[in-house]
């Protein structure tokens, strides 16, 4: 085996951009024949219905939720330490602190979500993708994980941030059971490097080369070398029409996937791979 890529994406703009994202992405997965997980906000499904519900019916396409309103599970403040403006900073500080939701709060979101998900695709949500994620994931929270687990969730897809709350998160941050927590049926998902190019845009010493596709060829070398789990992730922004699709993030991704086809990579769902990864620990 040479390593394996969870191909994500974060759906969430609720507007044209998740229109033409879909529009492009979804073709461009049954063109390459490369599965991909899409984790969408109940504001989003509601927003563009037909259009999600074509995709979530898609055999390459699992869907999973992101919360309802995309409120943040953990609070994160960004200290990068390098003097620079912090990304989505308006003022140009050097830091940025946004505040996570109260615990009613997520659990309505959650379940709100769950429910929406039921009446447009017709089945459980099983997966949630953290809005912003964090670090460490939801180790430090078991009160979180238990409401998780209370609205049916299997998977998450948490740890997103390095120590600084920035990124990249290291590689070696690989899938985990939430066992010590209390949940040993709960599967963190890391999403390792940057949860996409606007993030690495900001925060890569560009040590691997000038572009983005630098570092994701760096990153398809490192997986297969170490047999590695990578969750690679992208979002539905600045993609009004399918053509908007493939001349911007359209490019990084069949580059870094074309790659990694050739490499002889594996690429799940999240799903699958969570079903696996139960598989192994039980067998």
């Amino acid at each position: 085996m040479a390593g394996t890529i969870l191909v994500c994406y974060d759906v969430e703009t609720a507007s044209d951009n998740t229109l033409g994202f879909l529009d492009g992405a979804v073709p461009m997965h049954e063109e390459m024949d490369i599965p991909c997980t899409m984790s969408l906000t109940g504001e989003t499904i509601e927003a563009c219905t037909a259009a999600c519900k074509a995709a979530g019916q898609h055999p390459l396409v699992c869907s999973a939720q992101h919360t309802y309103s995309h409120v943040l599970l953990k609070t994160v403040y960004m200290q990068p330490g390098d003097g620079k403006p912090c990304s989505h900073s308006a003022d140009g500080s050097d830091t940025f602190l946004i505040e996570a939701g109260d615990l009613e709060t997520i659990e309505q979101e959650l379940s709100r979500t769950q429910q929406i998900f039921l009446d447009t695709f017709g089945h459980p949500c099983r997966g949630l993708t953290a809005p912003w994620g964090a670090y460490r994931g939801l180790m430090d929270r078991p009160d979180l994980l238990r409401i998780l687990d209370k609205v049916g969730l299997k998977w998450v897809r948490s740890y997103a941030r390095d120590h600084r709350d920035c990124q990249p998160t290291p590689f070696d941050v690989q899938a985990f059971f939430y066992a010590d927590q209390g949940l040993p049926d709960l599967l963190e998902i890391p999403i390792q490097g940057y949860q996409d190019d606007f993030y690495w845009e900001r925060f890569d010493d560009r040590a691997h080369g000038p572009d983005y596709t630098d570092y994701l060829s760096w990153a398809v070398e490192h997986v297969v070398a170490n047999d590695l789990i990578w969750c690679l992730n992208s979002h539905d922004h600045g993609t009004p029409t399918a053509e908007a699709f493939e001349n911007t993030k359209g490019v990084w991704l069949r580059d870094v996937l074309t790659k990694a086809k050739s490499a002889g990579v594996r690429f799940v769902t999240c799903e699958a791979f969570y079903r696996e990864q139960l598989a192994a620990r039980d067998g």
